[in-house]
């Protein structure tokens, strides 16, 4: 299973402990009257809790994973999805902080709750949610306009065939298969300069057009703009070989 998939699935997990924890808070501060027992929607919620912060960690792990290892630059949405996860973690532990510690400020544990439970819908919507809903569960990747740059030659020397291929396994295997058509995140590269177009684009598979993807790619692919053309031409010549 695709890394990108696997953590939108653990994901969308995700969303259901967020719903579940909403469910029970509101049962428990929001009626006058009782519809449940309350000290099992305590226990319920607390565990639930704990469950939402184990598998928290774990997709954080894949994401700085993932970026450790492909050091590629973070989009405005990628940007975003940052920006509210860290903000669900310092809520996290401003909640705990008031429950475990600062005791006096414990009547506005339920407002974080809301907060944390909103946040995270909106940090879960810019990851899993846009994934499975541009590749419709990684079968589909959607079709973007790309502009040609100045024109490349492929290098076909094993050196740079080899230096190709590491920089493949260690920035783009997360999402293509080098030797398989088989679609993950994105579609496999087996044949792609020998098919006579390109998977997504349908453009001509030019070392231009292939660059280009990689300096500007679509919106569904990280920006690796950060390589200098020499690792971008080695690439080329590795995917070249496929």
């Amino acid at each position: 299973m695709p890394t990108f998939l696997f953590k939108s699935l653990l994901s969308a997990g995700l969303l259901l402990l967020v719903l579940l924890a909403m469910f029970t808070m509101f049962e428990i501060f929001g009626r006058p009257e009782k519809k449940y027992d309350v000290g099992r929607l305590k226990r319920i919620h607390k565990f639930n809790g704990l469950i939402y912060i184990i598998l928290f960690l774990i997709i954080t792990y894949y994401c700085l994973e993932f970026i450790i290892s492909t050091k590629a630059e973070p989009t405005p949405r990628a940007t975003f999805h940052s920006i509210f996860a860290i903000t669900v973690i310092l809520l996290i532990g401003l909640k705990i902080s008031f429950i475990r510690i600062y005791r006096q400020f414990y009547g506005q544990v339920k407002t974080i709750g809301i907060l944390i439970g909103l946040i995270s819908l909106g940090m879960i919507a810019t990851s899993s949610g846009y994934y499975l809903l541009i590749t419709k569960l990684g079968i589909e990747t959607p079709v973007e306009k790309i502009v040609t740059v100045d024109t490349l030659t492929v290098k076909t020397d094993p050196e740079s065939i080899r230096k190709g291929k590491e920089l493949f396994e260690s920035k783009c295997y997360f999402c293509h298969e080098a030797y398989s058509t088989e679609r993950g995140v994105g579609p496999g590269h087996k044949d792609i300069m020998k098919n006579p177009l390109l998977p997504v684009s349908k453009k001509p598979p030019t070392p231009e057009n292939i660059a280009e993807q990689i300096r500007n790619p679509f919106r569904d692919m990280p920006s690796f703009s950060y390589l200098p053309d020499e690792d971008v031409q080695n690439i080329i010549a590795f995917l070249n070989t496929l």
